[in-house]
């Protein structure tokens, strides 16, 4: 039975909708935020965003090469978070200004999104071209399976935006929480337009997989330089998704038995075109300020923690591992590259367990949401043949149907998110975990720091503003992301800074030791103990602007 085109791409139009219906809820209550607050239309968490957006920002201002602006020492450019940069080329070609770099982001979201959805709708359907797959349209189910895979559910009762016991609710109080709620990419809704790089990366994974598991496509010398090329790119977008790819070809030859040699020699051209890619990322790594990418892993790892992730994975991982012992047993070919993905995405996760430079929550980024839909599709094949397919039917529309109720609870838990950052007004300026929308004052003196000095100088500030200034002005900062080098100790420096405790002379030659050409003195600086005005403890700075919650001092040239 097949499903036609236009079907198909009315559901992939709503799951990309329904995936953006947050940012839609949040723009429609832009004008409700506090007077003294600035709308910003951040995705995921506002540290990763700004830095995001300080990339595009330099492929806007003509950049070719990313230089790190969260950091204060000189350097050289690097290709690392190139892809940000060239979607900066992009929008400075459709003469897209600086302050419209978060335009960019999000129409990359979207147009990305959108790819990854097709792309995996293209496997799905492949995988089940094959004779024999006939009666219940499975490619469709497959699709919708993989794209609506969710975490087993826990029910919770909301009231108003809160959390209530179950005796408080009512039948429309109901909604599905999850486990790893904390890491978005585990959540149905928000991974179909999440990260752009991240979603380039696993297009080409879905691409890459396909493609290498394809001895007749291999066979012609242009078709194999052209995967090479693919996984090279890959490799620089998101490496970790380039060692997946290399695990999937060692699984596929492992699985071809006596006929593996014939596999050897593509494999080898398509490892010799793409692991330079690699061998960049190895020399990069190799100096700073590239070098604290891998250091950030090692000092603050990423919480893994096996049983829970097997609960975020939710039904399709038991159903998908059954699958993919029913289709090795009956040797069922085309699920097998599929079966390839399952096994190289379980290997890795257990062998960088023990590889403190990367965590294997990484591994969860390798959308093994596509493969275990594809064979939980194939196990339904196999029982439709066995019991009832009114019984197969009923149990996959349960599946379904939770994983789309499962899409629904994340918007309502968005739009709560939503909601209590519009009602939010303290801390004026949010650390850590706190999210709000800026102070309009706040944003006012980052862009006096952009007019007053074209980009390019160094800014001291808390980590606060030292996150938004390489986005709002193009200036470099002392500290503001964990990709600043020696984040920790520059931190503490910064604290005892602006408590006002350092000292003149101390504070002269330690300013002139950051570079720092401006002094952003903002509610969070002032929190440090440094009092109204920073002049009296270190006289020798010199005032440049002023607004009701941010001063801004210039350093004497004389002491930097």
């Amino acid at each position: 039975m097949n499903i036609k085109s236009w079907v198909w791409t009315g559901v992939i139009a709503g799951f990309l909708l329904f995936s953006l219906a947050s940012t839609g809820y949040e723009l429609s209550r832009s004008g409700d935020i506090h007077a003294n607050r600035q709308f910003e239309l951040i995705h995921n968490f506002p540290t990763d965003y700004n830095f995001y957006l300080s990339r595009i920002r330099e492929g806007l201002e003509g950049r070719w090469t990313v230089v790190e602006k969260y950091t204060s020492e000189p350097h050289q450019g690097s290709f690392i978070h190139g892809v940000y940069l060239l979607m900066g080329k992009a929008g400075a070609f459709a003469r897209v200004p600086w302050w419209r770099a978060g335009d960019i982001y999000h129409v990359a979201r979207i147009v990305l999104g959108a790819v990854l959805l097709l792309l995996t709708a293209f496997f799905c359907r492949r995988v089940f071209a094959a004779k024999g797959f006939s009666g219940i349209p499975f490619a469709f189910v497959a699709f919708l399976l993989a794209v609506t895979a969710s975490s087993w559910p826990k029910l919770i009762a909301v009231v108003n935006g809160s959390i209530v016991p179950a005796s408080m609710a009512n039948f429309f109080s109901w909604r599905f929480g999850g486990y790893m709620a904390w890491w978005s990419v585990m959540d149905s809704l928000q991974r179909i337009t999440f990260i752009p790089h991240l979603l380039i990366g696993q297009s080409l994974i879905v691409v890459l997989v396909y493609l290498v598991t394809r001895r007749d496509f291999l066979n012609k010398s242009n078709s194999l330089v052209i995967v090479g090329l693919l996984a090279f790119l890959l490799g620089l977008v998101f490496p970790p998704g380039l060692v997946f790819v290399y695990a999937v070809m060692g699984v596929w030859v492992a699985l071809q038995g006596k006929n593996m040699r014939q596999w050897v020699v593509p494999y080898g051209a398509i490892i010799m075109i793409s692991a330079p890619s690699l061998v960049y990322l190895w020399l990069m790594t190799g100096m700073y300020p590239w070098k604290r990418l891998t250091e950030v892993d090692i000092i603050r790892p990423l919480p893994f923690d096996y049983i829970e992730y097997a609960k975020a994975l939710g039904p399709m991982l038991p159903l998908g591992v059954a699958g993919s012992i029913l289709a090795l047993l009956y040797w069922e070919a085309a699920v097998l590259p599929a079966v390839a993905w399952v096994i190289a995405w379980m290997g890795l996760l257990g062998v960088f367990a023990f590889v403190p430079q990367q965590s294997p929550l990484r591994f969860s980024e390798m959308i093994p949401h596509v493969p275990l839909g594809i064979l939980t599709a194939y196990l339904l094949y196999v029982l439709a043949k066995i019991i009832p397919k009114r019984i197969v039917i009923a149990g996959t529309i349960l599946l379904i149907g939770s994983g789309v109720f499962h899409m629904y609870s994340s918007f309502l838990w968005q739009k709560d998110f939503i909601d209590h950052k519009i009602r939010a007004t303290l801390p004026l300026v949010p650390t850590g975990s706190y999210v709000m929308y800026p102070l309009k004052d706040f944003i006012a003196a980052i862009l006096f720091l952009e007019d007053v000095t074209g980009g390019g100088s160094v800014i001291l500030s808390e980590t606060t503003a030292g996150n938004y200034i390489p986005a709002y002005s193009g200036n470099y900062v002392y500290a503001g992301h964990d990709n600043t080098v020696a984040f920790e100790a520059k931190r503490e420096k910064v604290k005892e800074f602006f408590s006002g405790r350092m000292g003149r002379a101390i504070a002269e030659r330690w300013l002139g030791e950051t570079r720092a050409s401006y002094v952003f003195y903002g509610p969070q600086e002032r929190d440090d103990g440094g009092g109204a005005d920073l002049r009296i403890p270190y006289p020798f700075l010199i005032e440049v602007y002023t607004n009701p919650s941010v001063t801004v001092y210039r350093v004497p040239d004389e002491r930097i």
